[in-house]
């Protein structure tokens, strides 16, 4: 009969004390004796999925968080190892063709005026604020307001 447990292997304790070159093949290597050592089984007789093998090589070797993991253990003693809460081929297969199409993103609204003029929100603001001609301190007969003053 075969078995199905979820076991999770914290690998920073090993892998703080290897160089990062070798960290992802020691961590491969690491998981296979650990989950030998809790089923009882032989290194030859722990296969590990191609999927986990890359996540660990991937990820797991740079960040050495835990690993959680399915073990699936046959009657002839074979512990094949994938990542925790990984789907089936099958049912993966069959989320592929249920896949929704996604609604296309609604379009940004752009102020022609804005990107025309080549002024930000803030200059328009104090545009509306003081008219068209007050900006940058001209009045609006076309003259400085130091000269305004003055008169």
């Amino acid at each position: 009969m075969a078995q199905t447990r979820a076991i999770t292997i914290n690998i920073r304790r090993y892998l703080v004390n290897q160089p990062r070159p070798k960290r992802a093949r020691k961590a491969v290597r690491y998981l296979r004796e650990r989950i030998a050592h809790y089923t009882k089984t032989d290194l030859k007789n722990v296969k590990i999925e191609g999927e986990l093998n890359s996540m660990i090589i991937r990820e797991y070797s740079k960040r050495m968080v835990p690993i959680k993991t399915n073990v699936n253990i046959d009657d002839n003693g074979v512990a094949r190892v994938s990542r925790f809460g990984a789907t089936k081929p099958a049912e993966a297969k069959a989320g592929r063709a249920v896949k929704k199409e996604r609604a296309a993103p609604a379009q940004k609204s752009t102020d022609k005026g804005r990107a025309e003029a080549g002024k930000g929100a803030r200059g328009e603001a104090k545009a509306t604020k003081r008219g068209v001609g007050e900006r940058n301190g001209e009045e609006a007969d076309g003259g400085s307001k130091a000269q305004s003053v003055g008169k």
